[in-house]
């Protein structure tokens, strides 16, 4: 089948399902906003410029759905380039959220679509309990659009599918896209090198956290304030903490500042700068080895999409502290594949990784109960002929989603 796979940051969650396409002899085609996308053997990229995620941070609902609309504009001009080359395809699989799928029938009308549904923004619930304000459920309408088009929807996990409508959630099949377990596996490390010069060794005490960026959202300001008293009661314990010094998914503390530089100011010389250190973001191998050599890795986030890093330290065999939210409880069961901690409360963070830096043999069981964890649910392998099964019912006419047959008419 002839399969066009669309996402802004591509390959983003496409990237097992491409090469995977291309292997089982499809023929694949991709779009998205990048112009820096490695090769991939036998997949055709079509680059359509901009940096929708930078512009629609803007001040107004009018202007992000704008934006939005002129995503889409962009990936048409992409869709009238295959289309005059002759490459028509059999099913198209996109993310509908920053806007590239509006203008799919204009081009293409009426091949199937499988749209990747994320997140239901306005069905994410807030750690206080109040309500979420409309704002970003106006960037929605476009994943409504896609939800009224679409033939089958997917998703990576349960917690995201609980947040859309019970109407929708019955369309829309929970597959994650998987972890290379080949890749993410344990392994022994006996040293890594940061780019600053700083050498970690095997065996050392080492608390490792990573994120996309440095954000509450992704609990980076609990961890932090969980620091000072890990640093003062245990002396040789390092601290490596990944991420960009940016907010990608939250606003920005104030105007010209960033949470990290707020968290350094508050905690001040209880943070010691020879023991905690910021190499911003590393290279998936070294981050895999940091993995592997940490004695506690933290996970924290509010209730929101999960992050790819979590289930790779998981399949690396890391001793995951987590937090109590919708998200890490569907992988984290607390005591069998890691320790949960409430999300906002520091002292029961800095409490639980001490515990784990001065008996950590008590806690072995977790790190092999996370790897299996991770070989029982999330091999990239089954999920893949999981979601290509899908995609070629859909291709196919059929509805891979259908709880009992359609009726006979004549």
């Amino acid at each position: 089948m002839r399969v066009l796979l669309v996402h802004q940051n591509f390959p983003g969650q496409f990237r097992h399902l491409a090469p995977a396409l291309q292997a089982a002899g499809h023929a694949v085609a991709a779009i998205g906003n990048r112009t820096d996308v490695p090769p991939l053997p036998g997949v055709r990229y079509l680059p359509a410029g901009g940096d929708v995620g930078d512009e629609l941070r803007q001040p107004s609902a009018e202007a992000r759905c704008q934006r939005q609309f002129a995503q889409g504009r962009r990936v048409a001009i992409q869709l009238q380039v295959l289309a005059q080359r002759g490459w028509h395809p059999e099913v198209v699989v996109g993310h509908p959220f920053w806007g590239d799928l509006l203008f799919l029938d204009d081009v293409f009308p009426g091949v199937p679509l499988v749209a990747l549904m994320e997140m239901d923004l306005l069905g994410v619930p807030s750690l206080d309990g109040a309500p979420r304000p409309a704002g970003p459920g106006l960037l929605q309408w476009t994943t409504l659009q896609a939800a009224r088009r679409m033939a089958a929807g997917l998703t990576a996990t349960r917690f995201q599918l609980c947040t859309f409508p019970a109407w929708l959630q019955p369309r829309i099949a929970v597959i994650h896209e998987g972890i290379d377990l080949e890749r993410c596996r344990p392994s022994p490390v006996s040293s890594l090198r940061l780019p600053d010069g700083t050498l970690l060794r095997g065996g050392e005490p080492l608390i490792t956290y990573s994120s996309r960026s440095l954000e509450p959202l992704r609990g980076f300001d609990t961890f932090m304030r969980a620091l000072p008293q890990v640093l003062a009661q245990h002396p040789a314990v390092r601290v490596v903490i990944c991420g960009e010094d940016r907010s990608a998914y939250g606003p920005s503390p104030s105007a010209g500042s960033s949470w990290k530089q707020e968290l350094l100011r508050e905690l001040g010389s209880r943070l010691d700068p020879g023991r905690v250190h910021f190499p911003g973001l590393l290279p998936h191998g070294a981050l895999l080895d940091l993995f592997r050599l940490s004695a506690a890795h933290v996970y924290l986030t509010a209730p929101y999409v999960l992050s790819w890093s979590l289930l790779e330290a998981m399949a690396c065999g890391a001793l995951v502290v987590g937090s109590r939210t919708a998200p890490v409880e569907e992988v984290i069961e607390h005591g069998q594949e890691g320790l949960l901690v409430p999300f906002d409360r520091p002292e029961a963070l800095s409490g639980a990784l001490l515990q784990v830096l001065r008996q950590p043999a008590s806690f072995a069981h977790l790190r092999l109960g996370a790897r299996r964890r991770m070989a029982r649910e999330f091999d990239h392998r089954r999920c893949l002929d999981s979601q290509i099964e899908l995609i070629a019912a859909v291709a196919r006419g059929e509805d891979p989603l259908a709880t009992e047959p359609a009726p006979s008419h004549g």
